[in-house]
């Protein structure tokens, strides 16, 4: 399966729609990406993607969309404007707009320190390159301004900008970007997604 247009063509390998739909909470435009990470293992094949999507609607909780160490890519195919329950922020409406995007990933609990943290990261150009094409397409398809947000204005956010941005009581601190003294690479990400938002998009 894939998702995409004339200019891009993005396989899906897991189609997670059927597990969220039950976790709907409405339709709304979007203008903001959160990026989380599951604090979960990487197993083989597809079976991260699947737990990972279970596990949050055993939680009534869901996410658009979640990618693995080896690339693979779970999305709710026809369901990038759902409300979905993964982000907290109170009158913040951050769920209401934005798209939730989980990354496998243990990172923050198998490396001592942000730095080792952050090569770890800076590693997984499987995961990083399906997640800059996702973002392609999403800025393409819902207007998300590919830039560094931090979760207050449209853009690319993580789960540590909305905790911290909106004050959330036992907030988390998933996707700490680097560049605010955490180890998440986001500014990568973006730039990554830029190259291929110019390279699909830039005849329009």
């Amino acid at each position: 399966m894939y998702i995409g247009d004339m200019h891009v063509r993005i396989k899906v390998d897991l189609n997670i729609a059927p597990v969220v739909r039950d976790d709907i909470h409405g339709h709304a435009d979007k203008s903001l990406i959160v990026l989380h990470e599951t604090v979960s293992p990487n197993y083989p094949g597809l079976a991260d993607l699947i737990q990972t999507s279970n596990y949050l609607d055993s939680k009534g909780l869901g996410v658009h969309g979640v990618t693995d160490i080896d690339g693979n890519l779970a999305w709710a195919v026809g369901e990038r404007r759902a409300i979905l329950y993964h982000a907290a922020s109170g009158e913040g409406r951050v769920n209401t707009r934005s798209i939730g995007i989980e990354q496998v990933s243990r990172v923050m609990l198998d490396l001592p320190d942000n730095y080792s943290r952050w090569r770890k990261w800076w590693g997984q150009g499987k995961q990083i390159d399906i997640l800059a094409q996702l973002l392609a397409f999403l800025s393409h398809t819902e207007g998300i301004p590919l830039r560094y947000s931090n979760a207050s204005v449209p853009g690319i956010t993580s789960h540590w900008d909305v905790s911290r941005t909106y004050n959330v009581p036992g907030g988390h601190w998933d996707c700490w970007p680097k560049h605010r003294g955490g180890y998440y690479p986001i500014l990568r990400v973006i730039d990554e997604a830029v190259k291929y938002h110019r390279k699909w998009y830039a005849e329009e």
